[in-house]
């Protein structure tokens, strides 16, 4: 039989030594208990330390992404404004103000000397012929070539190509955002390429010509051939930017460290959205003394059109978020569907109102601007010339994914544009078409 020794080295036998043995129990459970209780007590606050610093560092990461999407927000505003601006000045130099030299009208400001006798483009509704180079082909071309540049052929590259890799602008991503998606998808209009094509194929509006079904065929397919080679041309000009601004992307012998310091300024992180506030104040401040102070009409559409253009560029930044549902970049199918179906109603609200309210009014200028601003700035051909392209670098040639996007987004939002506009057009009552 087993035997315990006290603490005084005195035997234990039979009842002695399980009361013994049970005493010790209850003292190593209650030892063991206490210290279990000292651990589990020392992780709770381990715990609620690390849940303090989690919900610091949440915080702290919320305050950041509130601070980013503010700079975001203000970039994309301050870039749709210059975008809108240039879109619009870019359509009058090529065609647009020889448009409305054939009405009879006059815009009294300093381009119009330069312009006026330069017919490159049409908008389809005159007596010129050439509405399958709309009016906003040459801004398309131009956004769509900008994109390029800014895209380059890899997301390794440099953002911004003409700068050094280290340079401070190369981490500004609201920047970056600016100029893609504000400054680009604003230049480049969808909705405004579409309604026209529209307002071709429904040729009430302009009954000496009449329907112009082959001239807007034309007019998708050239338009879009236009953006998607403007495109590539960006990309390599980004590319030949590169090889001198940062040889070492091309060239593995040569190292970053071998390539000679460079003196950055850190101040235009600062100063560059400072600068842009600046500009954009002056800008608007200029079109609204042009209507309110020399009185010119046309001026009064483009600074309605520059305050409301963020509206449609943020939308349209918001929608790219869905881009990748069903595989396909839907955000921006669903942004370019959504400002077409509304600038084919602003077209035919524009062509209501003009029977018994002058063009000098508020109201067809407001309209205007609406469509020139929101609808234009929400959708954007840059943006889809590179879905485009990137689809088909992407994919085998006999995989039809890229034609049913491009093809398939015209045609939908083309069928659509009708489906709005021209009931409107031919049987609203107070429509001058009314039948």
């Amino acid at each position: 039989m087993s035997s315990s020794i006290t603490n005084n080295g005195a035997p234990l036998v039979g009842d002695e030594e399980d009361a013994f043995i049970d005493d010790n129990n209850i003292i190593e459970s209650s030892t063991l208990a206490a210290e279990g209780d000292t651990e589990s007590h020392d992780n709770a606050i381990d715990d609620d330390e690390e849940g303090d610093r989690k919900q610091l560092a949440l915080m702290a990461k919320n305050m950041c992404t509130n601070e980013w999407d503010a700079l975001h927000i203000l970039y994309l505003s301050l870039f749709s404004i210059i975008g809108v601006s240039i879109r619009v000045f870019i359509g009058r130099f090529f065609g647009g103000d020889c448009e409305a030299n054939a009405q009879g009208l006059y815009i009294d400001d300093w381009m119009w000397p330069l312009s006026h006798k330069i017919c490159v483009t049409a908008n389809g509704l005159t007596e010129q012929y050439g509405g399958a180079l709309f009016i906003d082909l040459p801004a398309n071309m131009f956004g769509s070539f900008v994109m390029g540049y800014f895209t380059g052929h890899s997301v390794d590259w440099p953002a911004l190509p003409f700068l050094h890799h280290a340079h401070p602008l190369q981490n500004e991503k609201g920047l970056h955002l600016g100029i893609k998606t504000a400054f680009c998808g604003s230049f480049t209009t969808f909705s405004s390429w579409n309604s026209q094509m529209v307002l071709m194929m429904d040729g009430t509006a302009n009954p000496f010509l009449g329907t112009q079904v082959l001239a807007a065929l034309f007019g998708y397919v050239i338009g879009y051939q236009a953006a998607v080679a403007s495109f590539r041309a960006g990309r390599t000009l980004s590319a030949w930017t590169l090889r001198r601004s940062n040889p070492h992307i091309f060239n593995v012998d040569l190292s970053i460290i071998d390539i000679r310091s460079r003196c950055h300024h850190v101040h235009l992180v600062w100063m560059t959205p400072l600068l842009l506030c600046v500009f954009i104040l002056a800008l608007i401040s200029l079109y609204v003394a042009a209507d309110l102070y020399w009185g010119i009409a046309y001026y009064r559409v483009l600074w309605i059109a520059c305050l409301s253009c963020p509206i449609g560029t943020i939308i349209r930044w918001r929608l790219s978020t869905v881009n990748g549902a069903f595989n396909y970049p839907t955000g921006t199918f669903l942004a370019n569907f959504l400002a077409s179906i509304l600038s084919a109603g602003l077209s035919a609200w524009a062509i209501i109102e003009s029977v018994d309210k002058g063009a000098k009014r508020w109201e067809i200028p407001a309209i205007k601007a609406v469509s020139l601003g929101v609808a234009g700035s929400m959708s954007t051909v840059s943006t889809w010339a590179k879905e485009c392209v990137e689809m088909g670098d992407k994919n085998p040639p006999h995989n039809p994914k890229q034609f049913l996007y491009s093809h398939g987004t015209m045609l939908i939002c083309c069928l659509f544009g009708l489906a709005v506009y021209s009931p409107c057009v031919r049987y609203a009552p107070n429509s001058p078409y009314y039948e």
